[in-house]
């Protein structure tokens, strides 16, 4: 009598699953792309907006020789009026600069605050902090930068 059972081949059981898990894998795939395509997109605003108020911080230690108070206060939401009323050179031509690089960025809605504590932490030393804010909503980030500079001479 003939063997009716083959093992020629697979049965539509077995090709059906293979799809399935084959499907699964790939949507997990897809899931993962997605996940890192976000997170290349939040590193690249933090570093926009890094870069930023590293410029800020660096404008400020060159151009503010002895005197960082000059950029006390800063904030770039303010109109380039009242900005360039409330600062003097070289003050004035950093933040309006800064203002401008801010607006032309990748980040929305971004905004820029510049805080200046003098004799802080100790005499003839300011503390300056550079703020970068940005995003719309629930999603609004910032990033700042803490750098004490010397004041001899004030």
């Amino acid at each position: 009598m003939p063997n009716l059972k083959s093992n020629k081949g697979f049965s539509l059981i077995e090709v059906l699953i293979a799809i399935t898990l084959l499907a699964i894998g790939l949507l997990a795939v897809a899931g993962m792309q997605t996940t890192a395509i976000t997170g290349n997109s939040f590193s690249q605003t933090g570093t926009v907006a890094v870069h930023l108020a590293e410029e800020m911080v660096d404008r400020i230690r060159s151009n503010a020789t002895t005197r960082p108070d000059r950029y006390a206060g800063v904030n770039t939401g303010s109109s380039v009026t009242a900005l360039a009323a409330a600062l003097e050179e070289p003050a004035e031509t950093d933040v309006l600069g800064w203002k401008s690089r801010l607006e032309s960025s990748l980040l929305p809605n971004a905004t820029g605050t510049i805080t200046v504590d003098s004799n802080a932490p100790i005499g003839n030393t300011a503390t300056v902090r550079v703020t970068v804010g940005w995003g719309l909503g629930g999603n609004a980030r910032s990033v700042t930068l803490t750098t004490i500079l010397e004041t001899w001479g004030t």
